[in-house]
């Protein structure tokens, strides 16, 4: 099975929890200290502007906007689903569209203004970082599911540093534009962190009885 049980998965699905739920309530109470600390971030990251770094995370950050997040992952569905990995397939499919809804949910809860001076197309509230919760649980989907199939271990070590690199540009990418808060997307890692734990606790369960499925049943997962 492609994502085994793991019971130390459940210990750290539950720290993730508390630490996502401490976090976001601060965030909602405006506490003072983590504005303080929000300030210090934004300073370092904005500190040496520039043409060229506004135009490179400006494409970071298009790269992985909401909407091509979806398509990335239909991409890798694709392709998944073509070498008979139908299942998991469909698991990324449903682990990006179940952290989508969370991240709404979460961002209509907490109602945080985004940052002044942010783009006009960066609308909506700013708890979390949508563009970061998207794309962490695409770049997980190809460290779970993809990664493994690659053959070569030299391969799969490169593959894993331009996830994270990616992953860590992005973040500071939104920041420096104006559209989150550096929190925003701290709690958009940790928020995508415990919902991935949760699916990838649910896969044992669930695949099994759907492995029998007309167009799943000869799936390998």
């Amino acid at each position: 099975m492609m994502i085994d049980r793991d019971g130390n998965r459940t210990a750290k699905l539950i720290v993730s929890f508390v630490f996502a739920i401490i976090l976001t309530a601060l965030v909602k109470a405006n506490f003072g200290y983590l504005t303080f600390l929000d300030s210090i971030g934004i300073t370092e990251i904005q500190k040496s502007p520039s043409p060229f770094w506004e135009h490179f995370y400006s494409g970071i950050t298009f790269l992985f906007s909401p909407s091509l997040d979806i398509f990335w992952m239909l991409v890798v569905a694709f392709f998944l689903w073509g070498f008979h990995y139908r299942i998991p397939a469909l698991w990324g499919l449903a682990t990006l569209a179940g952290a989508d809804i969370i991240g709404f949910l979460v961002k209509n809860i907490v109602q945080r203004p985004r940052p002044e001076l942010h783009l006009a197309a960066d609308d909506g509230y700013s708890y979390p970082s949508g563009h970061t919760l998207g794309a962490f649980i695409v770049l997980a989907v190809l460290w779970i599911v993809v990664v493994p199939l690659i053959q070569k271990k030299a391969t799969r070590i490169i593959v894993k540093i331009l996830i994270v690199v990616v992953m860590f540009l992005l973040m500071v990418s939104r920041v420096y534009l104006n559209a989150h808060y550096p929190t925003d997307t701290i709690g958009a890692v940790v928020i995508g962190y415990t919902w991935l734990l949760l699916a990838e606790n649910l896969y044992p369960i669930v695949a099994p009885k759907i492995a029998n499925w007309p167009l799943l049943n000869k799936s390998k997962y």
